[in-house]
């Protein structure tokens, strides 16, 4: 089993290429959504749930804890919240968490790390590089970090479909968290 997790979105079209590629190998992903994304585009949010995937609340604004009071970053986890069903999932953006805050986030919210990370938000990515990386650190249980995002879109669309095909041809279930 992996765990296929999805930053930054939703978006209307890239996230529902995700899930059409996902669909192509019978996965399922894990979305950890902007608020103000899921605000924008709630058929999208509607829609990630109905196909059977799972959704995560990555903050209002996709802030940087380390940056933000206590009382700042609880306040951007509430109104992501406002916006998705809670599913207990939380990841901080760029896995700066603020520390002080842990302990109200905790009351709510698993905290979701990873041990991939793809890299495919950066410009000049090469993508067969990346792609060796990503299936080298692949073990049984890790948590795999794509970006559903313009940003990523076009490292994401080279990676994702031979990185499906490799989990699918060495057998290993991809299904939320």
């Amino acid at each position: 089993m992996v765990y296929l997790t999805f930053d930054d979105g939703p978006h209307p079209e890239i996230t529902k290429w995700v899930m059409n590629e996902l669909q192509k190998v019978n996965a399922k992903g894990t979305f950890f959504v902007v608020g103000e994304n899921a605000e924008r585009y709630p058929k999208i949010i509607s829609e990630v749930i109905s196909r059977g995937h799972q959704l995560g609340n990555h903050t209002y604004h996709h802030i940087k804890g380390w940056q933000k009071s206590e009382e700042e970053y609880i306040k951007e986890i509430e109104q992501c919240a406002s916006h998705i069903p809670n599913t207990g999932l939380f990841r901080p953006p760029y896995g700066q968490i603020n520390f002080k805050a842990i302990p109200k986030i905790n009351e709510n919210y698993e905290v979701i790390m990873w041990d991939v990370l793809t890299k495919d938000y950066l410009p000049r990515l090469h993508k067969k590089r990346a792609l060796r990386r990503i299936k080298r650190l692949t073990k049984p249980g890790s948590i795999i970090v794509f970006h559903d995002s313009e940003k990523a879109e076009k490292n994401l669309k080279a990676l994702l479909p031979p990185y499906l095909g490799f989990l699918k041809d060495n057998r290993y279930r991809m299904d939320v968290l």
